[in-house]
């Protein structure tokens, strides 16, 4: 009896690691996928808040389209791609100063 129930432990230890190794493998291959869902969030989040900014103030909108019409389209293209360029140089010294600043104790989002 001893020893069927010394299997039976051994074969629960077995299948516990077994599972622990499935979560692992399975956590590994959706990270890509979860980092494509939190963009996918915060792109629609970022689109919400411009939407309900427009209705909120819509002179402000009109105003901003008179100002690329003014512009005149190739030059309010290179504004605007001037613009994202600062947009994503201040997002990636953000995110590396926030990485270096946190603190040791608490982990990194």
């Amino acid at each position: 009896m001893r020893a069927q129930l010394l299997e039976l432990a051994e074969h629960r230890t077995r299948l516990v690691a077994r599972a622990q190794a499935e979560r692992e493998a399975l956590s590994a291959q959706l990270a890509p996928a979860d980092a494509a869902a939190a963009l996918a969030m915060s792109v629609q989040r970022l689109a919400q808040r411009l939407v309900d900014e427009a209705r909120r103030y819509p002179l402000l909108v009109v105003a901003g389209v008179a100002l690329l019409a003014a512009l005149r389209p190739r030059r309010a293209a290179a504004w605007l791609t001037r613009g994202w360029s600062l947009w994503r140089l201040y997002r990636g010294a953000r995110g590396v100063w926030l990485r270096f600043s946190a603190d040791p104790a608490r982990p990194a989002p």
